[in-house]
């Protein structure tokens, strides 16, 4: 027979207790209680916030914020374009959050109440338009550019302010002879831009000038006309990516027809859909897709335009029956960049139309090698060849009639028809 085993009073050993005690402190003091942020839809941010505390009771002023005595607001303006605020959620106002920490060195757990926040993003708005303020402005950037062109730039430049100066002319009451913005030729600015070794200052105040103006961003340091704004200031990347140019390419070497609804795309579809030039039929095909959305503002008037709902501009440029020439992402895009935050997209005032002018403009001489004639865009537009001509001018463009030459070259029959070049010579 086998040994009789021992009972534990016997000596055989003592069982372990399995289960180790776990030491659990609460802590409320007076110290200041940690913060739990929930981020719903968004990426919490890498940037600084500003705490704010608000008593409850105003016997609870001035002592330290407690989660059941304190509601607590963070905040933030560190983004370039959007304001992060994280505040108590109504939700929480029957809820207890807690905070454990376990140390399983000394195996204890420390529970402290905690407050909770909900992140949320704010595009940040546009101050209120203040059309004397703003007078002000123009008049403060016409005379610091006048005061760059007199101090660095090239003497036709100089000559040019000069005989301005000169020969100024005072607004009469009807506000004939009114000398305007167009006539300051951003190409003089470029050209002071170019000169050598140009001071970090002049550089500084032409930027601001230039980021006021509802134009593409130039090149300052473009040698050749064609250099001043690049294929990726007129479309951006993203945009450029979404852009599809095959079915035109097929299209167009079949000789098969493509509807479209504006004479400029159409006049020059089938010239450059042959070509393996690819960047200058997306531009096309941009130019197209920003006139059809020019056609579906509504409004006007001082206030600029409106913006159709997301679901109502996509049937007017995706109508029944016919193709989709530009996809929704593509369309929300330029909804995005042409209208203006402050109004969260739904309306596109003065200044942001004006952008989508300059750039349409800027796009027809990219396509037509910057020599182009205005009659189709003109006419696109709805606009009077004064109007479009100022805007031709901003770019640095010069209107003039065409030669005979060039009215051969591009089939121009009518001598009224103005041409816009990209850009002017040095006499």
């Amino acid at each position: 027979m086998g040994e009789k085993r021992k009972r534990q009073s016997e000596g055989a050993g003592t069982t372990p207790n399995k289960k180790s005690a776990i030491s659990v402190s609460y802590l409320d003091d007076d110290a200041l209680h940690p913060l739990l942020v929930s981020t719903p839809g968004l990426t919490a941010p890498s940037i600084p916030f500003q705490a704010y505390t608000n008593p409850r009771t105003s016997k609870h002023a001035g002592k330290t914020p407690n989660p059941a005595t304190h509601d607590i607001l963070l905040h933030s303006s560190a983004h370039q374009r959007v304001d992060y605020t994280a505040a108590p959620s109504t939700t929480d106002q029957y809820l207890t959050h807690y905070l454990a920490v376990f140390d399983p060195a000394t195996n204890s757990l420390q529970i402290t109440r905690a407050h909770h926040l909900n992140l949320r993003s704010i595009p940040r708005k546009q101050a209120p338009i203040d059309e004397e303020a703003q007078k002000q402005q123009r008049a403060t950037y016409t005379a610091q550019r006048e005061d760059l062109g007199k101090a660095f730039g090239t003497k036709k430049a100089q000559k040019f302010i000069a005989s301005r100066t000169d020969n100024a002319i005072d607004k009469d009451p009807k506000g004939k002879g009114k000398k305007s913005d167009v006539q300051d030729a951003i190409l003089e600015s470029m050209s002071v831009a170019s000169t050598p070794q140009q001071p970090k200052t002049g550089t500084s105040d032409q930027d601001d000038l230039l980021a006021s103006k509802p134009i593409p961003r130039p090149n300052l340091s473009a040698e050749n006309v064609e250099d001043v704004y690049a294929f990726d200031t007129l479309i951006p990347p993203a945009d450029a990516r979404l852009i599809q140019v095959r079915d035109w390419q097929t299209a167009a070497r079949a000789n098969e027809p493509v509807m479209l609804g504006h004479r400029f795309p159409v006049f020059r579809l089938g010239a450059a859909a042959k070509t393996d030039d690819v960047t200058k039929l997306k531009a096309l095909r941009y130019i197209a897709l920003l006139l059809a959305f020019h056609d579906s503002l509504t409004g006007g008037g001082r206030n600029g335009k409106k913006v159709l709902k997301k679901e109502a501009l996509l049937k007017h440029l995706h109508p029944p029956g016919k193709p989709e020439l530009w996809s929704e992402a593509l369309i929300d895009s330029v909804r995005i960049r042409f209208a203006s935050s402050a109004s969260n997209h739904t309306e596109v005032p003065k200044w942001e139309l004006e952008k989508l002018y300059t750039h349409i403009c800027a796009l027809t001489l990219y396509v037509d090698d910057w020599r182009t004639d205005t009659t189709a865009i003109r006419e696109d537009l709805k606009m009077d060849a004064k109007q479009l001509g100022q805007y031709f001018a901003e770019l640095g463009a010069k209107i003039v009639p065409p030669t005979e030459r060039e009215r051969a070259d591009l089939g121009i029959m009518s001598l009224s028809t103005n041409f816009g070049v990209g850009g002017e010579s040095d006499e």
